[in-house]
């Protein structure tokens, strides 16, 4: 695999997440930081599950003998190497599984995981092709008495502060 293949080159169309080769990356030799938002340390997984994540290199070593993940608690100043995608996390063994077109050489030097606001697109989720029966990520069993698990209610009643504006003289 080449620099800035995800996808084989004979592949004529593109294969589902879960059909790629992830590299599997242990908790303890990166670091962790949300930099939009602040993430309860509890929840900190379901934010980088299924996302979108800077590969970055911290001058700090930050391997710990801790059994989770280590987090920053703030976003750090460091050199970007790239990018890649969570595709999932094992509990058990302790792991982040990441696609990047990084070679292994470079992913050796990243130290850490940042997360931003972008999101990856739905359609990446939805419309993976020869995915037989429910598709990884995307559900319709919501439980709408836990708080986020619904959909975003607008309210189009509020009015942004320029129409609040009085006309000038």
């Amino acid at each position: 695999r080449r620099s800035s293949d995800i996808q084989p080159k004979e592949v004529k169309r593109p294969l589902p997440l879960n059909c790629l080769i992830p590299y599997q990356v242990p908790f303890n030799a990166v670091a962790v930081r949300v930099m939009h938002t602040d993430v309860a340390p509890a929840h900190i997984l379901y934010s980088v599950n299924a996302s979108w994540v800077g590969l970055c290199t911290l001058l700090d070593d930050v391997r710990l003998q801790s059994d989770g993940p280590v987090l920053l608690g703030q976003t750090p100043v460091c050199d970007c190497l790239g990018f890649g995608i969570v595709r999932g996390i094992d509990m058990e063994k302790k792991l982040y599984y990441i696609l990047t077109p990084l070679l292994p050489e470079e992913l050796k030097l990243v130290n850490c995981l940042l997360i931003g606001s972008i999101a990856l697109p739905h359609t990446v989720f939805k419309n993976q092709p020869g995915i037989k029966g429910d598709a990884p990520y995307v559900t319709t069993d919501y439980n709408f008495g836990i708080s986020g698990a619904g959909k975003i209610k607008i309210n189009k009643q509020l009015k942004r502060r320029e129409h609040n504006r009085l006309p000038g003289p």
